[in-house]
């Protein structure tokens, strides 16, 4: 960060219930500048990735591991649509994964005996926010049943831990925070 931060973004406590589509473009432009000036930005993006690292679901590997089994399939073949295809399969995941906001040691919601995650393989065992196993049918998992007698592959869930989410929006607001003043109420 920055040796000097900048002075506060001004923020009128209307913006508390405004949303993405309503928040004043100016408003948004001068939180991010100040953000990205005072090194928030950088800071955010060195914590996240840490957290995904140290999270026992291994999610960037989980990932990376998935992108690769596209591209050796050839259901993919530029990056363009590999992106693409992860990046939908990652959505997909998440919407699938209920959320908790809770910080004990949990699957899905559930609370987990022993808590933490175990060493079973492709994913079906105890592991945060959808790190558990989900069942596709198929090596891309668009719904389609296999032929009678072949084995459905299981593959771990792409959806990004909730510890990880809660720690992120944790340290950005935190950042927010730093970079923000609230004006008072002028009645």
């Amino acid at each position: 960060m920055s040796n000097n931060p900048s002075t506060p973004v001004k923020v009128p406590p209307s913006a508390a219930s405004y949303t993405p589509a309503t928040l004043d473009p100016e408003l948004r432009s001068s939180i991010n500048s100040t953000l990205i000036k005072d090194g928030h930005v950088t800071k955010i993006q060195e914590h996240l990735l840490h957290t995904l690292h140290a999270n026992p679901t291994n999610w960037p590997t989980l990932v990376e591991s998935h992108a690769r089994d596209l591209l050796r399939s050839g259901e993919v073949t530029t990056f363009p649509a590999l992106l693409r295809k992860v990046m939908e399969d990652i959505r997909h995941d998440t919407a699938l994964a209920p959320t908790s906001s809770s910080s004990s040691k949990q699957t899905n919601g559930t609370p987990v005996p022993g808590g933490g995650g175990s060493s079973e393989e492709n994913g079906s065992s105890s592991t945060p926010n959808g790190g558990g196993a989900k069942n596709n049918v198929n090596v891309n998992g668009n719904g389609v049943k296999p032929p009678a007698g072949q084995q459905q592959a299981t593959t771990p869930s792409l959806a990004l831990p909730q510890a990880v989410i809660d720690d992120a929006l944790r340290v950005t607001r935190e950042a927010l925070e730093h970079v923000c003043e609230i004006e008072p109420d002028s009645l």
